[in-house]
């Protein structure tokens, strides 16, 4: 079962305020502005396999920095019936979009999130975030650069139209994809033939077999005949979208 507490021991407030510090957006922050952040954090530890957020929970009245362990974020496209799933390692934020915009979470209905592993996690109230970096410039401009990386990134990308078939493919390959229960690796266990994925995508053949052979130069997939083993599940979901 997970247990909830407060950083209250000064050893682990220094461990935790190194491990924020050492990450974007809070890298280079001044001390006072890490202090503040973690006076709002909650340590909770989970199991291996234990549920942090059931479908419909999530609110985005809290985000999450993954302090040790793995934890996997699966998410239900309502619109093809495909599971996308992400996984976030140490040393990585859950949720912080939201908390920095705020309001309700729609989706929270379609989401389940576990610990993949033995996890301690901080959580982090979303108020309250909203309210310190409304009072701390440099945390503001830090988030703002953030953020505005990574939408110069995203469109730095290939324009949607050129990508588009190929997205679709991945997302179709996505509903292939199944956890093996021995190994606990991602896998297609019999992989579908290029026309029956093109079709599926909605693509052509050329689209399909140009996507898988994406994925393998990339390291994202492996063959393993019949089928394929992913390597990246979270990369594999970011091309999907």
């Amino acid at each position: 079962m997970s247990a909830t507490q407060l950083i209250a021991s000064e050893e682990a407030k220094s461990d935790f305020s190194s491990a924020l510090a050492s990450v974007v957006p809070f890298a280079g922050l001044p001390a006072p502005a890490i202090k503040s952040i973690c006076q709002i954090g909650e340590h909770r530890h989970y199991g291996a396999g234990e549920t942090i957020f059931s479908p419909g929970q999530f609110d985005g009245g809290e985000f999450l920095f993954v302090w040790r362990g793995r934890v996997k974020a699966a998410f239900a496209n309502p619109s093809t019936g495909a599971m996308h799933i992400e996984e976030f390692g140490a040393n990585a934020f859950f949720g912080l979009a939201e908390a920095v915009v705020g309001g309700e979470y729609p989706q929270a209905e379609l989401l389940t999130l576990t610990a993949e592993e033995e996890a301690d996690v901080v959580t982090l109230d979303a108020e309250a975030f909203r309210e310190l970096f409304q009072r701390r410039p440099a945390l503001t401009r830090a988030l703002a650069q953030y953020f505005a990386r990574a939408l110069v990134m995203e469109r730095s990308q290939l324009s949607p139209e050129d990508l588009s078939p190929e997205r679709r493919v991945f997302a179709a390959l996505l509903e292939f994809v199944e956890r093996d229960a021995v190994t606990g690796a991602w896998r297609v266990a019999r992989m579908p033939k290029h026309r029956e994925l093109a079709e599926k995508a909605d693509a052509d053949e050329a689209a399909a077999a140009s996507a898988i052979a994406h994925l393998i130069q990339e390291g994202v997939a492996r063959r393993d005949y019949p089928g394929l083993i992913i390597d990246d599940i979270s990369q594999l979901n970011a091309l999907a979208r």
